[in-house]
C-alpha cells in the first residue's frame, strides 16, 4: 500500500473518529481505540482507553464540534503521525468550553487494522 493510500485511510478515520465522539458511538471508538491507548487531554491529564471511554459514558466530556486545520500524516513503518490545530467546542464536567490545541495522534496498522494508540494535545491561544 502506498503512503498516498495509508494517509487517505487515516484520514477517513480520523474523520470518522471524530464525528464518533460527537454522536457518542462508543461502538466504533471501542474499535478504533487500541487496548493500550494512551489519551493525553489539554489540562495535562491522562487517560487510558478504559478510563477514556468510561469518563464518556458518565458525561464527563461531551463533545459538540470539533474542527482541525493544518493537518500532517507522517508514515513510519506501520505507524501514521497525525498532526494539526483543532477547535472544539466541548462540554467538561458541565462547563462548556471552546479548546484551541496543537494536538498529535498516533495510530498504529496491527492485527485489528489501523487504531489509534496516542492522543495529545497543547491548548494555544489565537490572539
Amino acid at each position: 500500500m502506498s503512503d498516498k493510500d495509508v494517509k487517505n485511510i487515516i484520514t477517513a478515520l480520523e474523520a470518522l473518529r471524530r464525528r464518533a465522539m460527537i454522536e457518542q458511538d462508543m461502538d466504533f471508538l471501542e474499535r478504533i481505540y487500541s487496548s493500550d491507548l494512551t489519551y493525553s487531554h489539554s489540562d495535562g491529564k491522562s487517560d487510558s482507553k478504559g478510563s477514556y471511554l468510561a469518563g464518556m459514558r458518565k458525561g464527563v466530556w461531551f463533545y459538540k464540534s470539533l474542527q482541525s486545520e493544518q493537518e500532517q500524516i507522517r508514515i513510519l513503518g506501520d505507524c501514521a503521525v497525525f498532526n494539526g490545530l483543532i477547535e472544539m467546542d466541548v462540554i467538561i464536567r458541565g462547563e462548556p468550553l471552546i479548546l484551541n490545541s496543537r494536538y498529535i495522534s498516533v495510530w498504529r496498522n496491527g492485527e485489528s487494522g489501523w487504531q489509534m494508540i496516542a492522543w495529545q494535545s497543547t491548548r494555544y491561544s489565537k490572539i
